[in-house]
């Protein structure tokens, strides 16, 4: 019997092809064609559990709920292959199935510098030119959004925040140069594995690198936030300023997004944040 775990039931049941592919995971599972182990609980968009392939290698199965940030997965994974992320081993593209080798969930990193070797080594594979969404369009996008949300909900934010966010978000992403983003590299996505430490769950896109370092710098609390700062621009060989503008935009543009499902309190909290990394860049 498959049951979901409460966090995926939550993320994913918000929305009416949530739930629709809520009822048709157990067809999925079955069709993987495994034997699926207890699934891990970390996943809101995804079903992931332990198997073991029939030669004997200890695998994940993942089973994506279809939705725009996945769709590059499999293809950034098997760009990396294995240098600095998890290693692609099969990937099912109608039921949106990926067999990855086994980095169990519960050894996340806690270390800047860390989490910063990781990125680096990702950035390490040439980038391609193109097959993955671009920064620019996606930044974009947000900001167009978030100034609608600003007008239509009127929360109590500062408004010069929000239109600085905003400015960021199209300024910065207009950048010449070009990676290939993690997209979403907090440090629940930095694993253990083999004596080393890779990266999961990507939401890949082509942009400024200077992007990608924020939710590392955000969720590790220490040391001092400046000094998070300089050590991740240190070990990237980026401006610290220009990461600092990018914590700002994001989290101008995270804000809006609690003002419009209900938490605007959480929205003021990263709003005065946004503001604390403005008055570090400036």
């Amino acid at each position: 019997m498959t049951v979901p775990p409460a966090r995926l039931v939550a993320g994913v049941g918000r929305t009416e092809s949530g739930r629709r592919w809520l009822a048709d995971l157990p067809a999925l599972v079955a069709r993987v064609g495994l034997e699926l182990g207890t699934p891990f609980e970390a996943g809101a968009c995804s079903y992931a559990a332990p198997a073991v392939l029939a030669d004997g290698t200890p695998v994940v199965v993942k089973i994506t709920w279809p939705h725009r940030e996945m769709v590059g997965e499999a293809a950034a994974l098997r760009h990396w292959a294995g240098r600095g992320a998890v290693r692609l081993i099969a990937h099912d593209p109608v039921d949106h199935v990926l067999i990855l080798e086994r980095c169990d969930p519960g050894i996340p990193v806690t270390d800047l510098r860390t989490g910063c070797a990781v990125l680096r080594r990702l950035r390490e594979t040439p980038p391609p030119s193109a097959g993955f969404e671009d920064l620019r369009t996606v930044a974009s996008e947000w900001a167009d959004l978030l100034v609608e949300r600003h007008e239509r909900l009127r929360p109590d934010y500062d408004p010069g925040v929000v239109a600085e966010g905003a400015r960021l978000l199209r300024a910065l992403s207009s950048s010449t140069e070009r990676v290939l983003l993690h997209g979403d590299l907090n440090p629940g996505n930095i694993l253990a594995h083999d004596g080393g430490w890779v990266a999961i769950d990507p939401k890949p896109m082509l942009g400024d690198p200077a992007y990608d370092p924020w939710p590392l710098i955000d969720q590790l609390p220490t040391p001092a936030l400046p000094e998070r700062l300089r050590i991740a621009a240190d070990a990237l060989d980026l401006d610290a300023a220009r990461i600092a503008r990018w914590g700002a935009a994001r989290a101008v543009e995270e804000a809006l997004w609690h003002a419009a499902h209900g938490t605007p309190e959480d929205g003021a909290t990263l709003i005065a944040a946004a503001r604390r990394l403005l008055n570090f860049a400036a």
